[in-house]
Parts: structure tokens; sequence; C-alpha cells
């Protein structure tokens, strides 16, 4: 096995354990509260230490929140960034660069079974989680914007990353609802793509071509623990 093989399927193993960690995490939180389980109690199912456990998050509540440290260091986002001129213009690709982006980033994040269900549950009975998870999605929007800066050759604060940043928003939360409302498995991308076609065709009142559609990801049934 090559040296880059063998990388890939440790950081898919990686991945796979991260993401059964905050599934069950977020399940034992929703049923029993923070404080109705212990470290070890996630552990079990996913089949790790709680040494392991703490290679992966700092704590339970981090856990629980789920987003890795390294989600906003991945080979997509580097690709994202890379793609722009720098020249102080905004790019023709810019939104479709970003929409096929967010669009791993969430397969990523709907990975974890029971995403909204959970949440929900988990606001419910634990009502500080609702700032923990509002503070990681305007983390996760400030590092976005910084990135599209970068990438744009923007001035910080230059309104049109945080409008971009904005659209994208708006983009999500319509394909999130068509996404979740159809049962769809695999990638949120299609619903994504076909989203910013039409939003295309209200603004210009030309109709869009939708690009073809990715190869989904596996379903979270396949994760261990699962």
């Amino acid at each position: 096995m090559s040296d880059s093989a063998e990388f890939t399927g440790r950081a898919a193993k990686m991945r796979r354990t991260r993401i059964a960690i905050t599934e069950h995490a977020r399940k034992l939180t929703a049923a029993h509260g923070i404080n109705g389980f212990t470290i070890e109690d996630v552990c079990e199912p996913v089949g790790i230490s709680r040494r392991t456990f703490f290679n992966y998050f700092p704590s339970k509540e981090a856990a629980v929140v789920g987003t890795p440290p390294d989600l906003l260091e991945s080979e997509a986002i580097r690709n994202f960034v890379a793609g722009g001129a720098r020249t102080g213009r905004i790019s023709a690709t810019l939104l479709d660069d970003l929409v096929e982006t967010a669009a791993e980033m969430m397969d990523e994040v709907f990975a974890i079974a029971g995403t909204i269900t959970h949440v929900n549950a988990i606001v419910a009975r634990e009502p500080s989680f609702m700032e923990k998870f509002v503070s990681e999605s305007e983390e996760v929007h400030r590092r976005f914007t910084a990135m599209i800066e970068e990438r744009e050759g923007l001035e910080p604060g230059d309104p049109r990353a945080r409008l971009a940043i904005e659209v994208l928003g708006a983009l999500l939360h319509s394909s999130a609802h068509t996404f979740f409302a159809s049962s769809s498995t695999g990638s949120i991308g299609p619903v994504l793509r076909n989203a910013l076609a039409l939003s295309r065709e209200v603004l210009t009142g030309t109709p869009q071509s939708v690009p073809p559609a990715s190869p989904p990801v596996a379903p979270s049934s396949a994760l261990p623990g699962t």
C-alpha cells in the first residue's frame, strides 16, 4: 500500500469514528441530558477507549456540537481558496465553488444519523446548547467570510464577502428543507446546485441549466455503531 493510500484510509477511518462519536453523544444527550451519561458510555458503542475519545474531542459538550477542528482545513477548502484570482474583484465561479464546498461540508454534517431530531431534542432538554450551536455556526460563518476575502483579494470587512455568505446561507436553508422533506439520502449537492440555478433564474430571468449530480456519499447506516 502506498503512503498516500494509507493516509487516505486512515483519514476515512478517523472521519467515521468522529461521526460515530458525535452521533452517540447526541443520542445520549437527547435521551438523558449531558450529565446523564459518561464518556465511557459514548466510547463503548463506538468501540474506542476514553483516551482515544480525547484525540477527537476535548469534552462531551464538544462531541455533541460535533464540528471537528479540521472541518475548515480540508482539501476542499484549500481548493476553494486557491480557486480565486485575488484581484479584488469577485470571480465568476465564486458561488458555484461555494456551493460545491458547502455541499461537501454539509454531507459531513448530515452523515450523523438523526441530526435534526437529536439537535431539537437536545435544545429542548438542555437550552444552553442552543448558544453552543449558534456560536459554532457563527464561527464557521466568520471563517468562511475570511476565506472568501482571501480567495478574491478583498479587504477585510468587504460587504461582498458577507453578501456571498448570506446568499449561501439562504441556499442552504432552502435546500435543507427540500432535502429532509423528500427523505433524500446521499449528497445534498444536487439539491444545492438546483437551488443555485433557480436563484440565478430569479435574478436574471433566464432559465439556467442544472449541473449533473455528483455521486452520492455513503448513507450513515454504513458508519460504525449505527
